[in-house]
């Protein structure tokens, strides 16, 4: 399948964050954090000067960014007119690459031009600058983008989106909803499967799509789910501090890693 890339009710924990200043990290950039009526520039404003902080202190970056409402608003548009999946995934990959112009904008250090080949990944982290993404191919999420790139880069995979980590229940609909503090990749996977509806469609609005969740797990990826409002969350969670939100693991990289739903 990607052949073409090379219920808990306890309460809210903090947890330990990543720690050295040498790890890279993979940022997915939630398109409905950043857009989700129109584009939120203060809130881009914020994600970006908190990187610029963690950057000059010698963390890594690569940035996948999302296409949030109007990605969605494009996508319904061409439906209308009488295009198919393929075309309407096209515009989609490009309104991502809009936002990740916007992105890149606002970084001190980030590559100049939105990038398509995960290969230079590397060597523009290594060259001293941010490399950002948007959509590469259709069919797969900017969230399937930022898991291969972890990948890749050995890196630690951080999701930022609109709630405060990964929850039993849709936490927008359903007041019982309980955020998960740590789970199992097997467990993540079980909650996106039953959350989506097993779809795997770009812009379905889960916190993590199918595909993405398969290759963080095929790979193991440590992986944190927080929310994109709180950008002193997220810089502790880079820097090893104690921070709010959802720790993905291997299911044998912590002897407490829940095993029930």
């Amino acid at each position: 399948m990607f052949e073409m890339f090379q219920n808990y009710n306890e309460p809210a924990q903090q947890h330990q964050g990543a720690g050295p200043s040498n790890q890279t990290f993979v940022l997915s950039v939630s398109g409905s954090s950043i857009v989700p009526d129109k584009i939120n520039t203060a809130l881009i404003g914020k994600i970006c000067n908190s990187i610029n902080n963690l950057y000059s202190e010698g963390y890594k970056f690569a940035l996948s960014v999302g296409g949030g409402k109007t990605c969605r608003d494009y996508a319904s548009a061409v439906k209308a007119l009488g295009s198919n999946r393929f075309l309407q995934d096209l515009i989609g990959i490009e309104i991502t690459r809009a936002n990740a112009m916007l992105v890149i904008n606002a970084l001190d250090r980030a590559f100049p031009v939105v990038l398509s080949d995960l290969l230079r990944a590397r060597e523009i982290i290594d060259a001293g600058k941010i490399p950002v993404y948007g959509g590469i191919i259709p069919g797969y999420t900017t969230d399937a983008v930022a898991a291969v790139l972890a990948e890749h880069l050995n890196a630690t995979f951080i999701n930022i989106t609109n709630v405060d980590g990964i929850y039993n229940l849709d936490p927008r609909i359903s007041r019982s909803a309980k955020l998960i503090p740590k789970m199992s990749h097997e467990k993540l996977l079980a909650v996106i499967m039953r959350s989506a509806g097993e779809s795997a469609e770009p812009g379905q609005n889960v916190v993590l799509d199918i595909p993405c969740a398969l290759l963080l797990k095929r790979s193991k990826i440590r992986t944190f789910v927080l929310n994109a409002e709180d950008t002193a969350n997220l810089e502790a969670a880079v820097r090893g501090q104690e921070f709010k939100g959802t720790i993905v693991e291997s299911a044998d990289a912590e002897n407490d890693v829940p095993e029930e739903l």
